[in-house]
């Protein structure tokens, strides 16, 4: 098992960035590195303990489709989201992911706490695919509304 953590301070207060991950037409936005979008169609969150996280991120270049499953272990509105993550079709990557969404006031710090069965590789990848999502992120809260 190897941790990944990556905190980010995002200029929009925490109701909105909480919206953003628990939103489908918000996640349909944003989720997904650089070159990969996730269509709002492609998107099940079931925001309860039990529920199923369920996005299919799509190569924009190739159509190559990636799911990603998990199922919701705990949901602190607005504070914390916690899922199981199933991992890769090959068995690995599974793990848990937390999500905590701490209140600056009109800014949110976001970290995002991942302790999976990751080689040196697979979490050296996650680590710049999670790091251009929360980018991307970034920008759909500052696009005007």
């Amino acid at each position: 098992m190897a941790e990944l953590t990556i905190t980010r301070v995002f200029d929009a207060p925490r109701a909105l960035v909480w919206r953003a991950w628990t939103d489908p037409v918000q996640v349909a936005q944003w989720w997904g590195p650089r070159g990969v979008s996730t269509p709002l169609d492609l998107i099940h969150l079931d925001l309860r303990p039990g529920g199923a996280a369920n996005l299919v991120m799509v190569d924009d270049a190739t159509g190559e489709q990636y799911p990603n499953t998990g199922t919701y272990l705990e949901i602190v509105e607005p504070e914390r989201l916690v899922w199981q993550d199933h991992g890769f079709a090959d068995g690995t990557g599974a793990g848990i992911v937390t999500i905590t969404f701490v209140d600056l006031g009109d800014r949110t710090e976001l970290t995002v706490h991942a302790v999976a069965d990751f080689t040196d590789t697979v979490r050296a990848d996650a680590e710049i695919g999670w790091g251009t999502m929360l980018d991307q992120l970034a920008e759909f809260l500052a696009a005007p509304a």
